[in-house]
């Protein structure tokens, strides 16, 4: 039987992504599939979404995910210095 990863949450945090991505390739598995919530908390969120971009063969959009890129959530999460992070092209 295939086996395949799924991981969400991740929330710009690299060192967890970091962690996770090598116990994957430690157990040989190839597919990994994302949840979502990749920016958003952490500091973190543009290395996070392009190393998804590279290695998920697909990404949904998580509630944190929208809310950054909407740009609509109250003030004190600060998605504006997320936005900034992230760049239009992310």
């Amino acid at each position: 039987m295939e086996k395949i990863a799924v991981i969400s949450d991740i929330h710009g945090n690299m060192p967890a992504l970091e962690t996770v991505l090598q116990d994957i390739r430690g157990r040989g598995i190839k597919r990994i599939f994302c949840l979502g919530d990749l920016a958003g908390k952490g500091p973190h969120g543009e290395k996070v979404i392009d190393i998804c971009r590279e290695k998920c063969e697909g990404i949904t959009l998580g509630n944190w995910d929208f809310v950054v890129a909407d740009g609509s959530g109250p003030s004190f999460l600060n998605l504006g210095w997320h936005r900034a992070r992230l760049g239009a092209e992310r």
